[in-house]
């Protein structure tokens, strides 16, 4: 009768052993795999140009840069020395160059940044037209170019500061919100 005794009390040994052992391993972190996280470039490429043209078959704008690099992480595209040509069947092609860009994941926005100048060709009748900022996102489907940054218009003699900027080339619109100063050149 003693050994009958003793079975239940070593299951429950057994069982409690188990029980302490299960809950150790539990509470153990789980390995993680890091390199998903890192953020390296799936692809590079020198020299690189990508153009968008419209319904007729017109150029639209061409971006370039000296150098791209996408991420496959994040979806990520950096430009090294971006330019972007902005063409128009109303005015003379818009320029844009920067030190270095970013393209959102999904195209739908290309930021400028660093020594952002943009210039538009003279006309006719008009001087060129020059602006100096330090950073612009340009929204490529709706034309529109804005920046919060401290901004310069220089067009001939005339110039124009201003603490931001808002262009939408297709309703031909700009405007300059906040602490305009202006230097306006007479050409009559």
């Amino acid at each position: 009768m003693r050994q009958t005794s003793w079975w239940p009390l070593a299951v429950a040994g057994v069982l409690a052993a188990v029980t302490y052992w299960l809950g150790h391993v539990a509470s153990m972190p789980l390995p993680v795999d890091t390199s998903s996280f890192r953020h390296d470039p799936d692809y590079i490429v020198e020299n690189f140009i990508a153009s968008s043209y419209d319904t007729e078959g017109r150029l639209r704008y061409r971006l370039s840069a000296d150098k791209m690099v996408h991420y496959m992480d994040d979806d990520s595209t950096e430009l090294d020395g971006p330019k972007l040509t902005h063409h128009s069947q109303e005015a003379p092609p818009m320029h844009v160059v920067a030190d270095r860009g970013l393209i959102s994941s999904d195209g739908d926005n290309v930021y400028f940044l660093g020594g952002v100048r943009m210039a538009r060709e003279p006309q006719l009748d008009k001087p060129g037209l020059e602006v100096r900022t330090e950073y612009v996102r340009f929204i490529p489907k709706s034309d529109i170019m804005r920046t919060d940054r401290p901004v310069t218009l220089s067009q001939g003699k005339s110039q124009i500061e201003a603490s931001g900027l808002f262009a939408d080339a297709e309703r031909r619109y700009l405007e300059l919100p906040g602490r305009v100063k202006a230097i306006y050149e007479n050409r009559h």
